[in-house]
Parts: C-alpha cells; sequence; structure tokens
C-alpha cells in the first residue's frame, strides 16, 4: 500500500483557498476578508460608482441638473393662460366701448349692459368656472371705469355666468336660441336689481316712473346690442383654439 505523502498545516491551508469559490475565497475580498489586512480584488458587478464615492470626489452639479431640483414638479398648462388672456381683452374692450361709445350714443334713452352678455357669452363656451371668475372681473373693471352707478348691480355678473355655465353643461345645448333665453332672463333680472336700486335708494321715484324711464330702456338696449359680445366671445375662443393648435 503507497504511502500517501504527508501535507504540513501551512500546506493544507493553502490548498483550501486554491479550491474554494471565488468570491468565498478571503483573499479576493475586500479589506475585511483579507489577511493581514490586505485588499483584495474588488468582486465582478460591483464596481464601484459616483454614489459611493467620497463628498470631496464627487463631480458639482451641473446647472441643469440644478434647474430640475429647483423646478419641485411644478408644470405650467398652456390652455388657462390662453384662457385668462381672451377674457381679460374682451372684458377690457367692452367695458370702455360700454363706457365711452355707449355713454354718449345711448339707444332707447339708456346705456346697454354689454359686460352682462359677454360674461354669458364666456360661460357658455368656457363653462361655469371660468364664467364665474369673469363675472368677478367684469365687475371689478366696469366698478373701475365708473360704467355703473350703483355698484352692487355688478355683483349680478357672477351668479349669471356660473348659472349659465351650468345650464348649457346639463341641460340645453349652445345655439342660437339658448343664447337668447340667457341674455333675455339675465336682462331681466338686471332690470329687477335696477328697480330695487332705484326704489330704495331715491324714495321720490315712483314705480311706474321706474319702469317706464329706466328698467325697459335699458333691458331693450341691452338686448339690442347682446350680439357684439356673444359674437365676439365665439371668434376670439375659435381664434385662441386655432393658435394653440
Amino acid at each position: 500500500m503507497p504511502n500517501k505523502p504527508i501535507q504540513t498545516v501551512s500546506e493544507r491551508q493553502v490548498s483550501t483557498v486554491h479550491n474554494q469559490p471565488y468570491g468565498n475565497s478571503p483573499y479576493r475580498q475586500g479589506h475585511s476578508g483579507s489577511p493581514n489586512g490586505r485588499p483584495g480584488r474588488p468582486s465582478p458587478g460591483k464596481q464601484p460608482g459616483p454614489d459611493s464615492l467620497p463628498p470631496e470626489e464627487k463631480a458639482p452639479e451641473t446647472l441643469l441638473e440644478k434647474f430640475h431640483g429647483w423646478r419641485l414638479g411644478i408644470s405650467i398648462e398652456i390652455e388657462p393662460i390662453i384662457r385668462g388672456l381672451v377674457c381679460l381683452v374682451l372684458l377690457s374692450f367692452f367695458a370702455l366701448l360700454q363706457t365711452t361709445l355707449f355713454a354718449r350714443f345711448k339707444p332707447f334713452g339708456a346705456v346697454p349692459d354689454l359686460m352682462l352678455p359677454l360674461v354669458v357669452a364666456i360661460s357658455m363656451i368656457a363653462r361655469e368656472k371660468w364664467g364665474a371668475v369673469s363675472g368677478l372681473a367684469a365687475a371689478f373693471i366696469i366698478e373701475s371705469l365708473g360704467g355703473s352707478t350703483v355698484t352692487i348691480l355688478s355683483l349680478l355678473y357672477m351668479p349669471a355666468g356660473y348659472i349659465c355655465g351650468l345650464l348649457t353643461v346639463y341641460y340645453f345645448r349652445d345655439g342660437l336660441a339658448v343664447r337668447a333665453m340667457y341674455t333675455g332672463a339675465t336682462a331681466m333680472a338686471k332690470g329687477l336689481f335696477t328697480l330695487l336700486i332705484l326704489v330704495l335708494s331715491k324714495p321720490s321715484v315712483s314705480l311706474p316712473g321706474a319702469f317706464l324711464y329706466a328698467v325697459i330702456p335699458e333691458f331693450f338696449a341691452t338686448v339690442l346690442f347682446a350680439f357684439l359680445p356673444h359674437l365676439a366671445a365665439v371668434y376670439a375662443f375659435r381664434l385662441a383654439e386655432g393658435k394653440k393648435k
């Protein structure tokens, strides 16, 4: 029977190390796995990246990366901006038209209210939220320009815009007859507000006189020239939609 060579302790350790898998060898691990604190070869697939570098060795952020961090995920939509600009231009134009041209040329002896049918037209096109916002803006603009002697009348614009927008969404389709109905109803509401304010502010004014010389002329003047803001709103929003596309 042949005698097997006797291996020393050191030879057996070396043989055990060489027979271990690549990743389990203590000589092929990092500082913690190698004897005497000698660094070994890094394991495959775990190359050091920029995140593992010390803070002083990292590359500085570029200006674009800083800009992305400053944005904080805020996105800007262009459609509400365009609609807001269209509404602002229309309200400013018809407020100036009402307080300049129609303040001198008074059909039926009264100044037509062009802001009310404009708010109705905006609410039918852009729906109830824009109608309510346009009503508040119209109240502020017309009061600033002095187009209304009784400022509480301008508060009619906001509920008129909101209600007409809701009715257009849920009950009636946009059309010429619906626009005429909305314009007539809001003009009648404006006449009731005018009558109430005249009676409360001037007790000496008789009710028949208020109807004959204030409410009725204002109603017919408003209804007669209501087509101007309706047409302007339709074409302005169509132009804005075409530019956006």
